[in-house]
């Protein structure tokens, strides 16, 4: 039974507070900014302001480059959640929403903080105070950092001290709302001082105060006991998104400034730009600055939320719904993938618009596979962020009659989409374990041989990833059976990844140069199995991108192959380079499986969803399209 408090709080919400309704543009802006984070990370390693590694190339005009962005990112993401915090109370008690924000906030960082943000705290004690290398001074760096004197000096959260914010402004907020009716007049009193013209305004004439009055005092410091400009700042935006989500008045109004809200921005960028670039730019105490900062920053929120909810509010699609879900493990992978790139690729001295790409494939990308992987383990699904799988609470339900079709089959093309990310995740552990190791020379077997630091990394690793290449090739078997029903196909393509599967274990039982290593090349059919399955998957006719896609691998491969072998252009692979050649095809070699693996795992899913357990099998042959 609620008390009279609860009652009013959980209340049946009316248009005037809030709506039922799903905003998806708040979740396009959500996914959206969480990218440019991304890349504002990235553009950080070229930076000349303090961060985590930089690569060989820096720029100064990055100064001015970041204001693109940083003035505005973080206070658009801490509104938009403040949004969605509000929406998670429409049908739900305070002490529920609690919960869901400590279930939601309190594993994934703790479990960043732990296993995460040491890797780049590590490697940024290598790189600015050349710290051990090793897996010894990656211990020794652990028992330091975990130490009761680390741990009162303080342990580092580096980019997870969003979370920390998002969760201590959710439990302010939470209090607010607990208060009758105080939202609603929150909501109210926006709603009336903020119409027309006003919306545009006030808030600037805010955030040019706060500014003045508190920044030169108390900057930004990321520390939550004593980061009051970012408090004033950021908690304001947080409550204000919680408050205004239903205030159609509001939206409407920023709809309308939309256009305005653009030209301030686009006449306030450059002259914010011009006052950092410029010796000048601080006169006056810097109060010009802190105006045109002011000006810039509301300008483009104004914009793009007026922009987003004219034309995006009422428009799903799957990619925002796999996006939604993938953006905050995205958003805890992607920084600790970054920096562990940066320390591997730097050496190789690339050149500066060719590494930039590298980098924001592999943080996208090896983010993408970290989410791809974890999603599928129902016990680190919190860790990461994650519902438990279908919203069902733990344990699961492992009863036979709880178990849903191709469960098996799924199981083992789970362990395809994970074998190549533990593969390149061994690598590069490995790599950072040998100081010496030089990409563009040595082979990657040296990574396991006599004259590795720690060779275990490598062979312990790879024995494991041949051992989940070979189970991955019994689920492709039995997936292309339950598919086509074309037995020899299947039956070939499981020998095929088994024997590639046991060559890769068993070569790191004889490490090199040992003579025996070479039974490696048992892998090297692995090429042919792009060819295998689009002969196992001939009779589907729902599978056109995977068919596409197998196709370009195999052709990339047998170029690699050619290349490699210097049937053609004799010298373009040679001592010098052979290192990263060999990286490529390696890449080429095994990541072609997880695809290949996610996308036949989803179409199971998907049949399994569609079809009635009893008789799923006889539906799906008699019409295999």
């Amino acid at each position: 039974m609620l008390d009279r408090t609860e009652r009013i709080i959980d209340a049946p919400v009316t248009s005037s507070s809030a709506t039922s309704a799903r905003r998806y543009d708040l979740d396009w802006i959500r996914v959206s900014a969480f990218a440019l984070l991304i890349l504002y990370h990235v553009g950080l390693v070229y930076g000349v302001y303090g961060w985590h590694v930089h690569s060989a190339h820096t720029f100064e005009w990055m100064r001015e480059a970041i204001l693109i962005t940083n003035p505005w990112r973080l206070t658009l993401l801490f509104l938009v959640s403040g949004a969605a915090l509000r929406f998670m109370t429409l049908r739900r008690t305070p002490r529920e929403v609690t919960r869901a924000r400590f279930a939601r906030l309190v594993p994934p960082l703790l479990f960043g903080t732990v296993a995460l943000v040491p890797l780049q705290s590590w490697i940024e004690a290598r790189d600015k105070a050349n710290w051990p290398g090793g897996m010894d001074g990656y211990l020794d760096w652990m028992a330091r950092e975990f130490s009761w004197r680390g741990l009162m000096d303080g342990v580092p959260v580096n980019h997870l001290w969003f979370i920390v914010y998002i969760a201590a402004y959710s439990a302010v907020t939470i209090l607010l709302w607990r208060q009758p009716g105080l939202i609603q007049r929150i909501g109210d009193w926006l709603e009336q001082h903020l119409r027309g013209w006003r919306v545009l305004v006030l808030p600037i004439l805010y955030l040019i105060f706060i500014r003045i009055a508190l920044f030169p005092y108390f900057g930004l410091t990321n520390t939550l006991t004593v980061d009051w400009y970012n408090h004033a700042l950021s908690l304001v935006a947080f409550v204000f998104g919680f408050a205004i989500v239903g205030r159609e008045s509001i939206w409407r109004d920023m709809e309308r400034l939309r256009w305005v809200s653009v030209t301030l921005a686009a006449v306030a960028l450059p002259i914010m730009m011009a006052q950092v670039w410029h010796p000048g730019g601080r006169a006056f105490w810097g109060v010009p600055k802190a105006i045109v900062y002011g000006i810039d920053q509301w300008a483009v929120i104004t914009a793009i939320l007026g922009f987003g909810s004219l034309y995006l509010r009422d428009r799903s699609s799957p990619v925002l719904k796999y996006l939604t879900e993938a953006t905050f493990p995205l958003y805890l992978a992607h920084q600790t993938v970054l920096v562990i790139a940066v320390w591997i690729i730097r050496p190789a001295n690339l050149s500066a618009p060719v590494e930039l790409l590298s980098l924001v494939l592999i943080t996208f990308l090896g983010s993408l596979a970290i989410y791809e992987v974890v999603k599928r383990i129902p016990f680190i699904r919190p860790l990461w962020g994650l519902k438990p799988l279908d919203d069902k609470p733990w344990p699961i339900d492992l009863r036979p009659e709880a178990r849903t079709p191709y469960r098996r089959r799924r199981h083992l093309l789970g362990v395809g989409v994970a074998a190549p990310v533990i593969a390149l995740l061994v690598v590069a552990v490995a790599i950072a374990a040998y100081p010496d190791f030089n990409n563009a020379t040595q082979y990657l077997s040296e990574l396991g041989g006599a004259t590795a630091r720690k060779p275990m990394i490598f062979n312990a690793g790879l024995f494991a990833a041949g051992l989940m290449a070979a189970l991955a090739g019994i689920g492709f078997g039995l997936t292309i059976y339950a598919l086509t029903r074309a037995r020899i196909p299947a039956a070939v393509i499981a020998i095929v990844f088994i024997l590639a599967g046991a060559g890769l274990s068993l070569s790191t039982l004889y490490p090199w140069p040992d003579p025996r290593h070479m039974v490696i090349n048992l892998g090297l059919g692995i090429q042919l199995a792009p060819l295998l399955l689009l002969w196992g998957l001939a009779a589907r006719n729902d599978l056109t991108r995977l068919k596409i896609f197998l196709a370009v691998t195999f052709v990339l491969m047998a170029i690699l192959t050619v290349m490699t072998k210097h049937l053609v252009f004799p010298g373009t692979v040679n001592d010098a380079n052979v290192g990263w050649w060999e990286r490529i095809y390696a890449i080429v070699l095994v990541c072609w499986v997880g695809v290949a693996a996610w996308v036949l795992e989803r179409k199971l899913r998907q049949l399994a969803i569609e079809a009635p357990l009893d008789g799923l099998h006889e539906a799906v042959i008699a019409n295999p399209r």
